[in-house]
């Protein structure tokens, strides 16, 4: 697909959402979206950290140390979901603050 192909395809999208003064221009609706985004990422994340904190009342840090040398095969597998899911919301919380920052022209 083409890049011109791709702005026109948003333009014509977005367009309305401009016409109709729900944002001041392309800029704050594209950065707007993309928070919103980068919100429902970070919320199924911090529900998948909460579940399992729930599941075992540990936190991440503490249930690694419960388990160590002694772990079930269901143990390592929820330990490996439960790191990923900390990963993950901290990736897209960084992405979040760097979005949040970034000056948009």
């Amino acid at each position: 697909m083409k890049t011109s192909s791709i702005f026109g395809t948003a333009e014509r999208l977005f367009k309305p959402l401009i016409r109709e003064k729900l944002f001041k221009d392309y800029d704050e609706l594209l950065k707007n979206l993309l928070i919103i985004y980068i919100n429902q990422q970070i919320k199924t994340y911090q529900k998948q950290v909460q579940d399992l904190e729930k599941k075992y009342q540990l936190s991440f840090e503490e249930f690694t140390r419960a388990i160590k040398g002694k772990a079930s095969w269901k143990d390592e597998d929820d330990w490996m979901d439960w790191e990923d899911a900390v990963l993950f919301m901290k990736k897209w919380q960084n992405i979040k603050e760097e979005v949040l920052h970034a000056a948009v022209e």
